[in-house]
């Protein structure tokens, strides 16, 4: 039952958090995990390409792929209990096992923050003088003296620089291991390891004969950006049209099969000739189509598509013949150099816009990751994309604060029906629903409502001038952090805290800092549930996975008709959206250290919860995901740049909540560190930066000796030449002596520590893998083109019939310079189709390269 009593500071709510309120989103949550784990576990083997694509997809290289124990009873439980998050790395990707060491490290800060705060602030809260009643008496809520705030003073100070010491150690074992794993010797062998991609490159850097004055003696081979029109348009349309003929030939070939089964058909009508073949289908039964559809004129989809590729394949080869194409102004050139160490230092040095505000080289890209399209882009036209992408996403992110506002409200709604007569019928609802109404409904809608924003978020970053899907990803990481923390945390927390006083701050705003001291504590109840949503229901979910699955069954079923889009449909894997994945667990990062001394219980809730979720996430990464987009680590790198925000939050949180009890000197204290905390992440983001932005290289030990003078180092001192061309590069030469030695070796220690554990891993991996053989050729002349330039007809893939229908098609069709071909699939008598699942055995499979 609420009551509203007087309290310290202020008149507040008493509807404290009650573990019967914690049960009610427990137990249904609860039980919904089970339901889905037990229907997971009875249909995981009977839908191995929806939960264990990685143990057989042809797409996965089979030394990459994950076991499947069948000897001596052993179950897919076995290798997913005993297999290590470093067979990840070896056969996945860096970003895969980074993404679980993420987790793992979030983990372990919720874990560490519960082992500071509970045996003091739990003990210190419960004793507080306050009226808090159930759960809320162990949090801030029930703190009536301010004697007892210097508790809270003390672990925020211990807590906090704990959680930036384990923040900036990691940071800098991350370098370790993105240095150790991408200067790897059998990723050095790969042309994209030693290939930068540079924009905004005068149309004279593009020409090949200028290569050595623009890009050094070690640049070996360009394949600069060129004009190409119309040229790209072209192609799509052809191959749309390739498509739009696969299709209809496939419908033409049920005809001919059903009106053979009906008794209409030839006795020898596997003929081929013209004449004979009409009669397999006559002209009155071929499938036709209109256009406009329904009032349109009919037309024979299959000679219309026939025709459609011939005209586009002789405009595409009249344009690709062309003796020669333009550079545009500022272009964009890929230049290989002759080894990794080289396109690292042209990297580094080499700019045409150093003052532009605006990313304009790009190491280890894949050509199959460009966005070509947004690479002839000039500055200025760069520049208003990002700037209307980012007004975009501010405006969104602010007005989206309305939903989810009226959502955090409801966590309240016990009170407001108190207080707000067109409400009055929620207090008419029995207990058990309504306490899953302010329980489970707010952190649902929040969770499905928020789902939706980093794809939207993703094309909007394409669209922003953004040259590659790697960089879209990681802006839109950037931008799907800022709108977590705004939306799920900063906009749920005030109007969840805020709707229990409004109509007290309404009466006297004055009141207004006291009163939202008091109940602000309060919106944890809200994460309390979340957390139990999110580590239950939410992470069996995703095990579950029932969208794809029911996806997959209808397109299969109902809706997908030719061998290309039930082999497509079938191959398709999930992907790794990093840009969804990362913000959304750095922001309950943040929430867990915001409430860490504000309701302490929130840590072991974030604990268990996300540990649950990393257990989700590593059968993910183990058996079903594929990484698409590869950050190489960055991604994780930026998530750790942002987890200081919660430091800040918290840090201001505990200013406006003591200032609110008048406990100026604890205030005074807060401010202290909250200052002490933005210099030390200040100083960190700069010295780290250059280990991190040009990994690999440190062009100032060719000049030891210089420097040593410079510094007043002795030149004989190796150690000290080292340090200080280090503490130089790292920006700590300003600093007091001997300061940039003891950091310089700090550093170094937990770097080169980080990077030869890493480098063990990568030897057990580089010692099972077979790496391709370099590219040659043709193969390698045409690596960095443009498609729009280099792409072919697409390999029209028929089934065959008995009646000898496709072979007629395929004729015709190579007579029309189509290629062709009827392996691997056939309709059978009733006109469905039938296909050959074996990847090797599909016409239209290809390995994927890596470049």
């Amino acid at each position: 039952m609420i009551n509203i009593v007087s309290d310290h500071g202020g008149h507040r709510t008493s509807s404290s958090t009650s573990g019967a309120a914690i049960l009610a989103a427990f137990i249904p949550t609860f039980v919904i995990a089970v339901i889905y784990l037990a229907i997971f576990a009875a249909i995981r083997n009977s839908y191995r390409k929806i939960y264990a694509p990685r143990t057989f997809f042809g797409s996965v290289p089979e030394k990459d792929r994950t076991p499947q124990s069948t000897a001596e009873g052993k179950s897919w439980f076995h290798d997913f209990r005993t297999l290590s998050d470093h067979f990840v790395l070896q056969h996945n990707s860096l970003d895969a096992y980074l993404y679980l060491r993420f987790l793992r490290f979030v983990v372990f800060v919720c874990f560490v923050g519960c082992c500071i705060t509970w045996p003091i602030l739990l003990p210190v809260n419960a004793t507080g003088g306050g009226n808090a009643s159930q759960l809320d008496k162990i949090s801030f809520s029930n703190i009536a003296k301010n004697d007892h705030l210097w508790a809270h003073t003390a672990v925020a100070w211990v807590f906090f620089g704990v959680v930036m010491w384990l923040i900036g150690r990691e940071r800098l074992q991350l370098i370790g291991m993105r240095q150790a794993y991408l200067l790897d010797d059998t990723r050095g062998l790969r042309l994209s390891s030693r290939t930068v991609l540079f924009l905004n490159a005068p149309a004279e850097a593009c020409r090949k004969e200028n290569l050595e004055k623009y890009f050094g003696a070690e640049a070996e081979r360009s394949w600069p950006l060129v004009d190409t029109g119309d040229l790209g348009e072209l192609v799509s349309k052809r191959s749309g049209s390739a498509i739009a003929l696969e299709s209809a030939e496939m419908d033409l070939i049920v005809a001919a099969v059903k009106h053979n089964k009906a008794g209409h058909g030839m006795a020898n009508g596997g003929s081929s000739s013209n004449a004979e073949s009409q009669t397999l289908l006559p002209k009155s039964r071929r499938p036709t189509k209109r256009k406009p559809p329904v009032f349109g004129s009919k037309f024979d989809p299959v000679h219309r598509a026939r025709k459609n590729i011939g005209e586009l394949s002789e405009r595409i080869d009249t344009v690709r013949s062309a003796p020669s194409r333009n550079f545009p102004d500022h272009s964009a050139i890929f230049v290989a150099f002759s080894s990794q160490d080289a396109a690292h230092r042209a990297f580094q040095q080499i700019t045409f816009e150093p003052r532009v505000p605006i990313e304009d080289r790009f190491l280890n890209v894949q050509p199959k990751e460009v966005l070509w399209e947004n690479l002839d882009k000039p500055t200025p036209v760069r520049l208003s994309k990002a700037s209307l992408g980012l007004a975009f996403v501010i405006a969104f992110t602010i007005f989206f604060s309305i939903p989810v506002g009226i959502i955090g409200t409801i966590s309240n709604a016990k009170y407001l029906a108190n207080r707000v007569s067109w409400l009055s019928w929620l207090n008419d609802l029995p207990p058990s629903v309504l306490g899953l109404l302010t329980g489970l409904v707010p952190p649902y809608l929040t969770s499905s409502f928020v789902s939706y924003v980093p794809k939207l978020f993703r094309q909007v970053a394409k669209l922003s001038g953004e040259p590659t899907t790697s960089q879209a990803e990681l802006k839109t990481q950037v931008w799907y952090f800022v709108f977590q923390v705004f939306q799920v945390f900063l906009i749920t927390t005030f109007s969840s805290g805020a709707a229990a006083v409004f109509a007290e701050i309404a009466q006297d705003p004055s009141q207004a800092p006291s009163l939202l001291a008091g109940s602000l504590p309060k919106a944890s109840n809200f994460y309390l549930t979340y957390f139990i949503l999110q580590g239950t229901a939410s992470a069996a979910s995703t095990v579950l996975n029932y969208s794809d699955l029911f996806e997959y069954l209808f397109y299969d079923r109902y809706w997908l008709k030719t061998p290309r889009e039930k082999f497509n449909n079938f191959a398709q894997m999930k992907g790794t959206p990093w840009a969804s994945w990362y913000p959304k667990f750095t922001n309950f990062l943040v929430i867990a250290v915001v409430y860490a001394c504000i309701a302490p219980l929130v840590l072991g809730f974030a604990t268990v919860g996300i540990f649950i979720y990393y257990l989700s996430y590593r059968y993910q990464l183990l058996y079903v995901c594929q990484t698409k987009v590869d950050t190489k680590g960055e991604s994780y790198k930026r998530a750790l740049q942002q987890m200081p925000t919660g430091i800040y939050l918290a840090e201001l949180c505990l200013i406006g909540l003591f200032g609110a009890r008048k406990a100026n000197v604890q205030m005074a204290l807060m401010i202290v560190l909250l200052v002490f905390t933005a210099v030390v992440n200040f100083l960190l983001d700069r010295i780290l930066r250059p280990l991190e932005l040009y990994l690999g290289v440190d062009i100032w030990e060719e000049q030891e000796p210089l420097l040593a003078q410079q510094d007043g180092v002795p030149v004989d001192d190796e150690a000290a030449a080292h340090a200080a061309s280090h503490g130089r590069r790292l920006g700590l030469y300003r600093m007091p002596h001997p300061a940039p030695r003891y950091l310089s070796d700090l550093f170094d220690g937990t770097i080169s520590n980080a990077r030869e554990q890493m480098q063990s891993w990568m030897y057990v991996a580089s010692s099972a893998h077979d790496e391709s053989a370099p590219l040659q050729g043709e193969a390698l002349e045409k690596a960095y083109t443009s498609p729009a330039l280099t792409s072919k007809m697409p390999k029209l893939w028929l089934p065959r019939d008995k009646l000898g229908a496709s072979k007629q098609e395929m004729e015709q069709n190579e007579a029309a310079g189509i290629s062709s071909t009827d392996e691997a699939a056939e309709i059978d008598e009733d006109g469905r189709l039938l296909w050959d699942h074996r990847f090797e055995n599909v016409p239209i499979f290809s390995k994927p390269k890596v470049i």
